[in-house]
């Protein structure tokens, strides 16, 4: 299962201010929401695995566009920075919650890297896929 680095990284920069200046977040925040985030971003990495099937991400065959890809082109992202909120609420530690604009600009850098080679590779195909699919949240 791909991991995107910069979300490590920052769950890892956060656990480590934590331990340093521990920055908590409210007991009832915990508890309410950090397990139903972690399993809303479970469910869209599945399923955009699930879609994906044995397409090899790094250098596709074709282009997914169906399951979660049809609501957001980065649903593994999308995933990803919902379950690194998560485990953050859960753990109680308010640096997730201000690493999270930092991995997100990492990752927005890499998706737009990323984008630029589907076009090259998919062409129009691509280019009509991203006109109707948001790049991070469905599109009215």
């Amino acid at each position: 299962m791909p991991v995107p680095e910069a979300s490590l990284a920052g769950i890892a920069a956060a656990a480590a201010l934590e331990q340093a200046w521990p920055l908590p977040l409210p007991e009832d925040v915990r508890r309410v929401a950090g397990w139903p985030i972690v399993a809303a971003g479970v469910a869209v990495i599945a399923g955009s695995l699930k879609t994906a099937g044995t397409t090899e991400l790094a250098s596709p065959g074709r282009l997914v566009t169906g399951g979660p890809y049809a609501r957001t082109r980065n649903p593994m992202y999308v995933g990803w920075g919902l379950l690194q909120l998560g485990i953050g609420v859960i753990a109680g530690s308010g640096w997730v919650l201000v690493s999270l604009p930092f991995v997100g600009a990492l990752v927005h850098r890499e998706v737009l890297r990323e984008e630029q080679r589907l076009e090259e590779r998919f062409g129009d195909e691509y280019l009509e896929y991203s006109e109707k699919v948001g790049r991070w949240l469905p599109r009215r």
